[in-house]
């Protein structure tokens, strides 16, 4: 069994499109989708029990719950749920969707195949994702590759590397059920659920991942986030202009490595711990104890100027 997360907060324009392509996907599979709003003021939950009452097998909608003002926590609220209501046994498994992109009609269907490639043996966590197609808001390509549009390296998946910069795309990812039973301890400060889970993935089992687009990730004006072509002089001008996000960002990736060292500590290697310990402490370091901790450790992202970048905001 397959169960699909799926986060809302002021989606009704483009929900209807989102929950058709998961409803027509092509797999055997049997899937449901565990749908949670996290709060809107628009339409959206009108439109969302509309189709719980069209599809009452397939989907399910959570009711009430405080909103947590965020699409990690919107995610973070979804896995408590799984939890709590005990959708994930052996040999069942879990995706992520966003409310305004499109699935490609075998995603699932190529996801699945996917991961039992890379667990081989469903007793290890894994987590896989994929490539991406970026549209505007009209489903136009504005290019076929989120990983050469977002400069991504997703073979750039070790632990050292994810704790520097996350390569995994939520609206992508699949994990097994013993991933999302290491899973149950929540950081109170993260970066992202997926890049979370990434961490966890790349300390305890495996990740594997595709080139292959599996969706269409929409670009349009309300995007929480949204993908920057890193061909463009935008790309680091909007970077320069987020100093303050840039350097939360980084709080929130030291955070998510010291959770992980504390509270999995009876897990990790020694080497894990090592290499966990080294990153986190970074900050207490001065300019020239930081560099020389980046290099000894490889602390680096895939571009020499996005670790030049680094540099100057750790």
């Amino acid at each position: 069994m397959i169960t699909i997360l799926l986060a809302c907060f002021n989606g009704k324009e483009y929900l209807p499109a989102q929950l058709d392509s998961i409803l027509s996907q092509t797999t055997k599979e049997p899937f449901s989708v565990l749908i949670r709003d996290d709060g809107s003021t628009d339409d959206s939950q009108q439109v969302l029990a509309q189709y719980a009452d069209r599809y009452p097998d397939k989907i399910t909608l959570l009711e009430g719950g405080t909103p947590t003002g965020s699409a990690k926590g919107n995610f973070f609220a979804l896995l408590d749920a799984v939890r709590e209501k005990n959708l994930c046994q052996p040999g069942d498994y879990l995706m992520f969707s966003d409310q305004d992109d499109v699935w490609l009609p075998d995603k699932v269907e190529r996801t699945l195949a996917l991961m039992r490639q890379t667990e081989k043996n469903p007793a290890v966590p894994a987590l896989v994702h994929g490539n991406l197609k970026v549209v505007d808001k009209d489903l136009a390509v504005i290019h076929p590759s989120f990983f050469d549009f977002q400069g991504i390296s997703p073979e750039r998946c070790s632990l050292t590397n994810l704790l520097v910069q996350n390569c995994i795309t939520g609206c992508t990812m699949m994990i097994n059920q013993p991933l999302f039973a290491l899973a149950d301890k929540t950081p109170p400060v993260c970066a992202m659920h997926d890049w979370w889970l990434g961490l966890l993935a790349a300390c305890f089992g495996k990740i594997g991942y595709t080139d292959q687009p599996l969706m269409l990730y929409r670009q349009h004006g309300d995007n929480s986030v949204g993908a920057k072509d890193i061909r463009d002089l935008s790309f680091y001008t909007h970077k320069l202009s987020q100093k303050e996000q840039i350097q939360k960002n980084y709080r929130e990736m030291f955070a998510q490595a010291e959770f992980l060292c504390r509270e999995y500590e009876d897990k990790l290697t020694s080497q894990q711990k090592e290499i966990l310990t080294a990153w986190y402490t970074i900050p207490k370091l001065g300019r020239f104890g930081k560099a020389r901790r980046i290099v000894k450790y490889g602390f680096t992202k895939n571009t020499w100027l996005r670790t030049l970048g680094q540099f100057f905001s750790i």
